[in-house]
């Protein structure tokens, strides 16, 4: 029997699918609350249609490839492959050439048989990688991954170019690796060179788990990896460095007071007030959306933070009074991108606020993750407990109890505690406590000195 066309209107010309909706749908796909997400590119009737089908499973994200046509009056679907190792591109190529002309014929086209494709290269793996992270990971992580494995345009090709990007990634050995980490370690950069092997490693290894996995489908392809090269390569325990620094009262507020000069300049600004009002991780504080902030209740809540769960913290009175004067965008987004608005702003831009201070001001070097080690350390002193400081900033409970049965909020106890910092940290910023500090090179410098560097360089 012949096939019937579908009983439907043809769809509207020039509808096709995207990488960006194909990004978006693996990013939304956990979270939709649909068993999947369709994506169809618009056809002539009796044709089919090309279609990416996006599934949520347990622990991974599945996007596979189909030919959708009308079978009998029955919607039918003969699988293509899986995306991204199938890309868009060539789906749609293979759709037109190889299963359209079947279906306008009348006959049911056949999907491709298993076949192994052990000639994938490293930057088809690296790639592959890379595109798993957008569906999984945060958007930190996934930047932080394309660099280290694809470079960018100041710091060249990365780990792909250095391994050889053409080269076939079931044949590459240790010995292709170790010199690109060595040279990365030998300008200093020794925290780097480990990430960079951690990413590598990863990627190996996505490859054999992907292959081997019974829950995520592979489209019949394996990428003919029996073993992650890295593994041989021993870890640099150097790089394994475990911060110390935290900023004292006279520096936490002059820093503070450089900040809130700035924060009509510097979304960037209105932020890191925030990390050192709630202690809480610069890329969080990013996200905050006005959705996500309750002004009657003075909280902010996350519906996922970086240990996978929701968080919720009443914000001290200098929190709200930040967050009540920004203007949330379109997008509900309190830091919009510069480039694209519907995005927060980059990962890296308290870092590079920091940084431009301590240039600027000649203050003791310290990073954006130090703010968060001083909020834990100065609200100890204000007589916050360690319990409660942990559970303020989010960090992660081993023990059985916090792991499998305790679900209270502690929203009672969090709220008191951070009326008790709002106390201190009022104090704090009015000047009540020591005001010497270290400048660079560990040399004193005065609370006056500081200010004057700060008035020196918003003048320049």
């Amino acid at each position: 029997m012949g096939l019937i066309p579908p009983a439907e209107p043809p769809a509207s010309r020039g509808k096709m699918i995207t990488e960006s909706q194909i990004r978006a749908a693996l990013r939304n796909a956990p979270t939709c609350g649909k068993k999947s997400i369709e994506l169809k590119d618009n056809g002539t009737r009796g044709e089919g249609r090309l279609a990416l089908i996006v599934r949520p499973l347990a622990g991974s994200i599945a996007a596979e490839w189909y030919a959708v046509f009308y079978s009998a009056g029955k919607r039918s679907l003969t699988k293509m492959g899986s995306y991204p190792t199938l890309g868009l591109v060539d789906a749609r190529k293979a759709f037109r050439e190889s299963y359209a002309p079947s279906i306008s014929a009348g006959s049911r086209p056949s999907g491709p048989r298993t076949r192994k494709r052990a000639g994938v290269t490293v930057g088809d793996l690296f790639n592959a990688y890379i595109t798993h992270l957008e569906a999984t990971a945060k958007p930190e992580t996934v930047a932080s991954a394309r660099s280290a494995l694809m470079g960018t345009v100041k710091r060249g090709g990365g780990a792909a170019a250095a391994i050889g990007a053409s080269r076939r990634a079931a044949d590459v050995r240790p010995e292709h690796i170790i010199p690109h980490l060595s040279a990365i370690h030998g300008r200093g950069s020794i925290v780097m060179a480990r990430h960079v092997r951690s990413f590598v490693s990863a990627a190996f290894s996505f490859a054999m788990k992907s292959s081997n996995s019974y829950t995520q489908p592979s489209g019949g392809l394996t990428w003919g990896i029996t073993s992650n090269p890295v593994l041989a390569i021993p870890v640099d325990p150097e790089a394994f460095r475990v911060g110390e620094r935290h900023l004292t009262a006279a520096e936490f507020r002059a820093f503070w007071e450089w900040l809130s000069a700035r924060e009509t300049r510097s979304g960037a600004a209105s932020a890191l007030l925030l990390v050192m009002a709630t202690g809480q991780r610069p890329t969080e504080i990013l996200r905050i959306t006005d959705s996500r902030y309750d002004r009657n209740d003075g909280s902010v809540n996350w519906a996922q933070t970086k240990n996978d769960k929701p968080h919720i913290i009443p914000l001290p009175a200098q929190a709200v009074e930040i967050l009540n004067r920004l203007v949330p965008n379109r997008e509900g987004l309190f830091f919009p991108g510069r480039r694209r608005a519907d995005l927060p702003l980059r990962y890296c831009a308290p870092g590079e606020i920091v940084a431009t201070y301590v240039r600027e001001v000649g203050a003791a070097h310290f990073t954006a993750r130090d703010l968060r080690r001083t909020w834990k350390t100065t609200t100890g002193a204000a007589g916050l407990s360690k319990e409660i400081r942990d559970r303020l900033q989010n960090h992660a409970r081993q023990d059985v109890s916090s792991r499998h049965y305790d679900r209270y909020e502690y929203l009672a106890e969090k709220r008191a505690a951070m009326a008790t910092w709002s106390a201190y940290l009022a104090r704090i910023l009015a000047g009540e406590f020591d005001p010497v500090e270290s400048g660079r090179g560990g040399q004193p410098i005065s609370l006056p000195e500081i200010r004057a560097r700060q008035g020196r360089s918003q003048a320049a």
